[in-house]
């Protein structure tokens, strides 16, 4: 078989050519440490302040609030440990029940460490409630911790809202932006955002490089004690990498979010395409307000992970949701926090890409009605 479609950015990107061309130079040529004092060493240093100043651009704050890291994981953790650290008497932090797994496992650790730990609710659509949020506030609140976009089923979040009570109240406020970067336009002061995380494997950059934006006024205590970074992470710069993730920004940057409209019209088409092909299906989240992306659907008589297995087989790559949670044998939490009937509807996730093309669509969806059809006559499944 000679194609290959891939379905599933939200979990990774594909490395874009540019973005490998600007990081070869750093693998190769130019090697110098950029702690070093002569001069092989200070034009890379140059080019790390080249990338930072791009991602500062993209935020709109100032480079000297941007922290390189080693993944989004590593920033959210960095960001959360920093924020109790810097109020030790209260012991309350406000969060959701679909935040990403490092998110969520880092509060089931604070919660062993006795600290109490709200999780907002979601309704059927994925959204949650402003008034359950300024409802949960207590005097020893010290944090709030919600994701900007959901990587699940797409929900956009009202962050510029939500950064407003945090300031109203005096809470620090933590924005997981990693599935919003490139797809919404971010403003760290105008959205009240202390701190941020991004990653460059989610845009067209490698694996294993990440940004921690925090706020000049907010007091840190590094995760990793050293001397690079400005004493705020320790460790010797990852060079290419960081060339590399500030190529990734420049190229959000001339695009100016245009990729965006061909995503919707790629995803709105697609879906069309299923559902004038295919009865009972469901498709979840907030339709009004997700990224462009993404989608996640479920056909009622075929189950995600024999539609993954079959769609395979032709060289079609999707999800079944986060790959963080993918050796699990648990369901999604997040359509679990949205009451959704998962017995019945199995759902996948499709996040399309920059690479993706309409033909790719057709190919998808006419395999798509094949497997699901052949899936309900083997499941002898009756759909109304």
């Amino acid at each position: 078989m000679n194609f290959e479609i891939y379905l599933d950015n939200n979990a990774t990107t594909k490395c874009d050519e540019q973005v490998l061309n600007a990081m070869l130079p750093y693998l190769k040529e130019q090697y110098g440490n950029p702690s070093s004092t002569y001069s092989f060493g200070k034009k890379v240093k140059e080019e790390i302040s080249n990338a930072r100043n791009n991602i500062a651009k993209l935020l709109n704050c100032s480079e000297n609030e941007i922290i390189f890291t080693s993944c989004a994981s590593e920033s959210n953790v960095t960001a959360i440990k920093n924020a109790i650290a810097n109020n030790p008497l209260k012991k309350h932090i406000i969060t959701t029940k679909v935040e990403h797994a490092s998110i969520i496992e880092t509060m089931k650790y604070l919660e062993s460490m006795d600290y109490d730990i709200t999780y907002l609710s979601v309704d059927t659509f994925g959204r949650i409630s402003l008034k359950e949020l300024e409802d949960s506030i207590r005097q020893d609140t010290c944090l709030i911790a919600i994701m900007m976009a959901n990587n699940e089923i797409g929900n956009i979040y009202p962050i510029k809202e939500i950064g407003e009570i945090a300031k109203k109240n005096n809470i620090l406020f933590h924005c997981d932006a990693v599935q919003a970067i490139g797809k919404v336009k971010i403003d760290v002061n105008e959205m009240n955002i202390d701190t941020l995380s991004m990653s460059g494997h989610k845009i067209y950059a490698p694996k294993g490089i990440g940004v921690l934006y925090v706020r000049k006024s907010i007091p840190f205590i590094p995760l990793i004690f050293g001397h690079q970074e400005k004493n705020r992470r320790g460790g010797t710069e990852n060079v290419p990498y960081i060339i590399g993730l500030g190529k990734a920004v420049e190229l959000i940057l001339h695009d100016d979010y245009r990729i965006n409209f061909k995503l919707t019209e790629l995803r709105n088409y697609m879906e069309n395409e299923i559902k004038k092909n295919i009865d009972n299906v469901i498709i979840y989240g907030d339709l009004e307000n997700r990224l462009p992306n993404t989608s996640s659907i479920a056909f009622k008589g075929a189950k995600a992970d024999e539609l993954l297995l079959l769609l395979e087989s032709f060289n079609i790559f999707i999800s079944t949701g986060s790959a963080c949670n993918s050796e699990i044998a648990e369901p999604s939490h997040v359509l679990t926090a949205c009451n959704a009937d998962l017995e019945n509807y199995s759902p996948i996730r499709i996040s399309l890409g920059k690479y993706n093309t309409e033909e790719e669509m057709n190919t998808f969806v006419k395999k798509l009605i094949s497997v699901v059809n052949m899936l309900r006559r083997k499941n002898n499944e009756y759909v109304e």
